[in-house]
């Protein structure tokens, strides 16, 4: 069960969702011409949105796996987090806004709507294909974290593309839920205002979802270091070795959704050759990829702690 998670690629998540926002997009803009229900043209406008996104981000996946070169010598994994951030940018300016906006005035300006059943029915199936895509990106999530609490995986995880996908999968989940009761509620109580009011909870909700990936993507942009957890992991590792006395200094920083940089300050045993050292290092490295798997560059730096505390 494992490898089948671990075999969902960060790639494969976004293509679904590409895929499931097409549809979204063909189908819920005929569904709100025939019906009227701007609902429905907001569900249309948030596949709009989130097919642009999606767009986003498969391009910047297809951009990150460029090779290392002179002027990116650790290569081009943090061009996903660019991209990210435009992909929630999008959604929170466009979706958000217009949805709220069109459903204000809807709410201000009710009017019926027609083929309230065929409404019903694509706003279910909407929920299913939404739900589909979803469960792919947050097993991805599962299958490749290293912490046990679903809570700090989505908070904690680095893979900002698979993350973003998830949260554009649950915007088209909530949306479509959302979208459901309102318009279930209209059918049974008859109000017009509840085609509008149900457009504007889903623009907020979309917002809400939309500011905090773009919380995420800028702090991987600014830098952000590894979380400390997986600190502790690595810190605890090295000492673990008996010719290590202490880790005198840590830095890690993500610079791409599976790579981690780890530069790392030790002090080791007196006494050891240079050969031993060498080897020590290599072990050293070793073990840390070992412990933590994206941490794909490593940078052993040999420290005392009188030294350390010069500098």
């Amino acid at each position: 069960m494992q490898d089948k998670k671990i075999s969902i690629t960060s790639e494969k998540v976004v293509k679904v969702s590409f895929l499931v926002d097409i549809s979204d997009v063909l189908i819920n803009l005929l569904v709100s011409i025939l019906s009227g229900s701007v609902v429905m043209f907001s569900q249309a406008l948030q596949g709009g949105a989130d097919l642009l996104a999606s767009g986003f981000l498969v391009f910047g996946i297809k951009k990150s796996k460029r090779l290392p070169d002179h002027k990116h010598p650790f290569g081009y994994g943090r061009e996903t987090y660019f991209w990210t951030f435009l992909s929630a940018l999008t959604t929170f300016l466009i979706t958000a806004g217009v949805s709220f906006y069109l459903g204000l005035k809807r709410f201000l300006n009710p009017q019926p709507i027609d083929n309230v059943n065929l409404v019903i029915v694509v706003l279910l199936v909407s929920i299913l294909t939404n739900g589909y895509a979803m469960s792919l990106s947050f097993r991805r999530l599962l299958g490749k974290s290293v912490y046990k609490n679903v809570l700090q995986i989505f908070l904690h995880s680095a893979f900002i593309a698979t993350k973003t996908a998830f949260v554009l999968d649950l915007m088209g989940t909530l949306a479509s839920i959302l979208g459901l009761i309102s318009i279930l509620l209209y059918k049974f109580s008859n109000n017009q205002k509840l085609d509008g009011l149900g457009a504007m909870l889903i623009g907020t909700t979309l917002a809400i979802l939309a500011i905090y990936i773009l919380k995420s993507a800028k702090d991987f942009l600014v830098g952000q270091s590894a979380s400390l957890d997986t600190e502790d992991k690595i810190k605890s590792t090295v000492e673990a070795l008996s010719e290590v006395k202490k880790v005198i200094g840590l830095r890690t920083l993500h610079i791409g959704t599976d790579t981690l940089l780890v530069d790392i300050e030790v002090n080791l045993q007196d006494g050891l050759t240079t050969d031993q050292i060498e080897i020590l290092i290599d072990k050293i490295q070793a073990d840390i990829v070992k412990q933590v798997p994206e941490a794909k560059e490593v940078r052993v730096e040999l420290e005392t702690p009188k030294v350390k505390a010069l500098l």
